[in-house]
């Protein structure tokens, strides 16, 4: 950790990881964070890094053959600019990019990168691809990517907190056809705002909402089996959804009760 010139904050570190299963064993992970102060009330924040992931243990017995996969390996940059609005509300925008290498990829279905795997129910809705039963080869490949704009709100001596954020992103996958899809977990945007009102040292009122893009699925032929031709080519319809909650706090000697 170092601070230069009362303005400019760097970090740097090293991760090394160990799995025993796979053929290489060893990995290095270095990490870059820096973060440059303008004014008071306004940065500039940056973070790189390499991120290693071991593939799933149900790959690795699936076949011999898997044992032979290297860990995930991710790139990823990070930049963005964090402006304070007053002593207890902070406004962020950030920006972010992640890329994928040496994702498992089956060799029998060229079509099939594991990170589409697993995002319903495992077994015959998926016709077990997330098991690993399938060689697989560390041939994959990714890149997501997107944006993000958030306000913050502490409880502090205005009774009332809170954090709203907006995000997009995408996310794209390479398998051994060299066919770039969209990855199953991508959801364009979410909106989320979050926050309440403390009325007293005994009432709060709290609201959530949410909103998001649907997620990709792949559709199916009309004998049962889904259409490879067309694998997250189809979304859900977006959702959102809405909470809404009341506390009231009861206290006695020695004990609270929140109903």
């Amino acid at each position: 950790n170092f601070l230069l010139f009362n303005r400019l904050n760097l970090n740097l570190g090293i991760r090394a990881d160990y799995f025993s299963p796979t053929k290489t064993k060893t990995y290095f992970s270095p990490r870059l964070s820096a973060s440059y102060r303008f004014t008071d009330i306004t940065s500039l924040t940056f973070s790189t890094g390499i991120y290693h992931q071991a593939p799933s243990y149900i790959w690795l017995i699936g076949n011999e053959m898997n044992l032979e996969l290297k860990n995930i390996r991710v790139n990823q940059y990070v930049l963005g600019v964090d402006q304070y609005l007053s002593a207890d509300a902070l406004f962020r925008v950030e920006g972010f990019l992640k890329d994928y290498f040496d994702y498992p990829t089956s060799l029998r279905r060229t079509y099939l990168i594991m990170a589409n795997t697993g995002a319903g129910f495992a077994g015959s809705d998926e016709n077990f691809a997330s098991f690993g039963l399938d060689p697989l080869s560390s041939d994959g490949t990714g890149l997501a990517r997107g944006f993000e704009v958030s306000v913050q709100k502490k409880l502090s001596e205005t009774p009332y907190y809170g954090i709203l954020s907006l995000t997009y992103s995408e996310a794209n996958f390479t398998a051994l056809d060299n066919v770039e899809r969209i990855g199953s977990y991508d959801q364009t945007w979410i909106f989320n705002i979050s926050g309440g009102y403390k009325i007293s040292e005994d009432w709060e009122v709290a609201t959530k909402f949410r909103y998001s893009t649907g997620k990709p699925y792949t559709p199916y032929n009309s004998n049962g089996i889904q259409s490879v031709e067309e694998i997250n080519s189809v979304r859900f319809p977006v959702s959102h959804s809405l909470d809404v909650r009341v506390d009231k706090r009861w206290f006695f000697s020695g004990w609270t009760l929140i109903t």
